[in-house]
């Protein structure tokens, strides 16, 4: 082979476009497909439960369909056959993600329609059974490493036409800073390092829901997810025990009392009655008519006293019946207390290695004040913002004068208050004030946290690392969409959430992958696959040529495409034919070359088995 000179090379706009035909129009879609097989998640897929006919593609075929769409970034159902480079006319990636072909856009639709709970079920057991190793991995190395775990929790919305009336349980909620019609997506991540996430749940609420309900379902489904837990502690709900007794105590007290004073009314009625009675007896008689005015006036006087006595009787009534309400309650919360107590001690029984400390970390409206309490029972260390703007008013009161205020960030400044109770949580948590300068005023927020205070700037540092989950968020509606519901049905809604967390999830787990498997790994490629979002709405649309084989599957980028010339060899050991031409583009050497003769064969690529 005969290399041209420089003077001889022609600019790399000007190649000649003789490079061979692709035969897909998505090649990193085709390694995603490849990627999710070789890990048993489309097997899994394939076994879900649903409730329609197979007739051309099995129902399941669908959702997979479904789930590639996803993961090369459609904007709306449609675009699976309707945009310019439509997924149902590409067969090469429907054979990567183990499917004959594609179906049209509405069968799929029709089979999201027809999906219930069972095939959810069926969807998150397969979707938690291939996600378990990664997210083992990322917590093993956690705990090995000796850090904190932190989970993450934010809710966003989705909304709809404000005069839509197919979608089920939509209501109008605070959504992009106005009111909406649509729903609540609470979500919940593991932050393993700064700008890093993974997907553990997500949950689909109507548009009026609130973020403080949310958070059990979320810690709940982030245990389930991780298989850790934190250890619990029923020390502190003795101490709940403790004060719900003394509540008990005043209750019974009060009640007593008040029985004793019905007790007291009940007697001076009944003495009354017979007094009447026994004057309208005595008037009937012949009395002297001194006496008889004198014991008229008297039946008079009962007469008046005994409404305001029944009157007086009917109050203590219901008196005392709040009292013993009251006391219904507190027996009932008491036990409730005490089953909680041992169902956290049994936890514990059942957790003798727990990591040493679990972070949750969320914003202010998650932090009401029975979740910071339930967070700091189960064993969590909540990072948060009061969530009531008055309790900053209060401890801005408290600030001594001339309180120093540290600078934390270009345009923050925090001053720590120390421990206080907040509002419905009995358990003291760390406070500190924070200020931002907006013009020429002050915008104030207090942080919360338990346990003792690190550095002010190591505290605002780590609570605006939460960040990470915004930023999540916002490439679920940048990257896969998932602001725009693809289906009007409840389970197809929930299948969407589900399936666009797993594609952010999937393309982050496959970039080592995908690394390895390069033929010639170049830092050009290190930045496409360390960019979610080039890595699916450009590299997953990009041209490729795909040669599978018994023994390997490659994927080779054309030299017009975001990966010129990349070679990713994606299974087996395979021995393939690369394209041959003239003026070929030589990527690695980033100039163009002439092959001295038509009948020069390209170098095999062989590489070990992934």
């Amino acid at each position: 082979m005969a290399v041209a000179s420089r003077a001889e090379e022609q600019p790399v706009s000007e190649i000649p476009p003789d490079w061979p035909i692709t035969n897909t129009e998505h090649g990193m879609l085709v390694a995603f497909g490849e990627f999710v097989q070789q890990h048993g998640l489309l097997d899994r897929l394939q076994q879900v439960p649903i409730a329609q006919k197979t007739r051309e593609l099995a129902p399941q075929a669908k959702l997979i369909e479904f789930l590639a769409g996803i993961m090369s970034g459609i904007e709306h159902l449609q675009d699976l056959t309707h945009r310019p480079r439509p997924l149902t006319s590409d067969p090469v990636v429907a054979r990567a993600w183990g499917l004959e072909h594609f179906a049209h856009y509405s069968a799929v639709s029709r089979t999201l329609h027809a999906c219930d709970t069972q095939t959810v079920a069926g969807i998150e057991a397969a979707i938690t059974s291939f996600s378990q190793p990664f997210i083992g991995q990322a917590v093993h190395e956690l705990v090995r490493r000796g850090l904190p775990i932190t989970y993450d929790f934010d809710l966003t919305g989705q909304a709809v036409s404000s005069t839509s009336t197919t979608y089920p349980e939509a209501a109008f909620g605070w959504m992009n800073d106005q009111v909406r019609l649509g729903y609540q997506l609470a979500r919940v991540c593991l932050s393993p390092q700064a700008s890093e996430r993974i997907w553990l749940a997500g949950f689909h609420h109507p548009g009026d829901t609130v973020s403080a309900v949310c958070l059990k379902e979320l810690v709940q489904a982030a245990e389930a997810q991780t298989g850790i837990r934190p250890r619990r502690r029923p020390e502190l709900v003795t101490r709940r025990i403790d004060a719900q007794q003394a509540l008990m105590e005043r209750a019974r007290r009060l009640a007593n009392q008040q029985r004793t004073k019905l007790d007291r009314l009940r007697q001076t009625q009944t003495t009354l009655i017979g007094q009447l009675y026994h004057g309208e007896q005595i008037e009937k008689g012949l009395i002297p008519a001194g006496k008889l005015a004198r014991l008229q006036v008297q039946l008079t006087g009962w007469q008046k006293r005994l409404p305001r006595l029944a009157e007086q009787i009917a109050q203590a009534q219901r008196v005392l019946d709040g009292h013993q309400a009251r006391l219904t309650e507190q027996e009932a919360e008491l036990t409730r207390l005490r089953i909680w107590q041992a169902q956290l001690e049994a936890d514990n029984q059942g957790n003798p290695n727990a990591p040493a400390l679990i972070i949750a970390r969320m914003d202010a409206g998650f932090a009401a004040g029975e979740n910071l309490a339930w967070l700091l029972e189960m064993g969590y260390a909540p990072d948060t913002k009061a969530a009531n703007g008055q309790t900053t008013t209060a401890f801005r009161a408290q600030l001594p004068r001339g309180a120093v205020w540290v600078k934390v960030g270009d345009n923050a400044e925090m001053v720590l208050v120390g421990e206080h109770t907040l509002h419905g949580c009995p358990y003291p948590l760390t406070v500190a004030v924070e200020r931002f300068k907006v013009g020429r005023n002050f915008k104030y927020a207090t942080l919360v946290r338990s346990g003792p205070a690190p550095k002010l700037p190591v505290w605002f540092a780590h609570y605006n690392a939460r960040q990470t989950i915004e930023a999540g968020n916002k490439e679920m509606k940048g990257v896969f969409f998932v602001q725009h519901l693809m289906s009007h049905s409840p389970a197809g809604i929930r299948l969407q959430v589900l399936f666009t967390g797993l594609a952010a999830n999937v393309v982050r787990w496959c970039r080592p992958w995908l690394k390895d498997c390069a033929a010639e790994p170049s830092r050009g490629l290190s930045r496409i696959l360390n960019s979610p979002k080039h890595v699916v709405r450009v590299a997953a649309n990009a041209p490729a040529l795909v040669q599978q084989t018994d023994e390997g599957t490659v994927v080779l980028f054309g030299p017009r495409s975001a990966l010129p010339g990349a070679a990713f060899i994606l299974r087996g050991v395979p021995a393939i034919q690369l394209p041959l031409g003239f003026h070929r583009y030589a990527p690695l050497r980033g100039t163009p070359c002439k092959i001295a003769s038509d009948s020069t064969k390209g170098r095999l690529v062989a590489q070990s088995l992934r």
